[in-house]
């Protein structure tokens, strides 16, 4: 990969881990003393039950969908400007 993929992939990276940490779901900063569970959470805070939908939104699967895709699409670029180029 050319040094412009690299940092890239970095920065993406950066920006992931910038997003994960900054933007906790609801619940997580409910969570805390022993035997609170993340319904009892949500009821204390006034909150519908969570869906399913609820569950996979507020865990790492959104961030780790775009860092996947994010960073298969670098490494196919990656590829194809190398071939364009000649291997050069």
């Amino acid at each position: 990969m050319t040094r412009r993929a690299v940092a890239i992939l970095a920065g993406s990276t950066l920006v992931i881990g910038i997003w994960v940490l900054l933007f906790p779901s609801q619940v997580r900063v409910c969570l805390g003393p022993l035997n609170v569970t993340p319904e009892s959470c949500r009821a204390a805070m006034g909150l519908p039950p969570a869906t399913d939908w609820d569950r996979f939104a507020s865990g790492p699967g959104p961030v780790l969908i775009v860092a996947v895709i994010g960073y298969a699409a670098i490494g196919l670029w990656a590829v194809r400007r190398r071939r364009q180029r000649a291997g050069l």
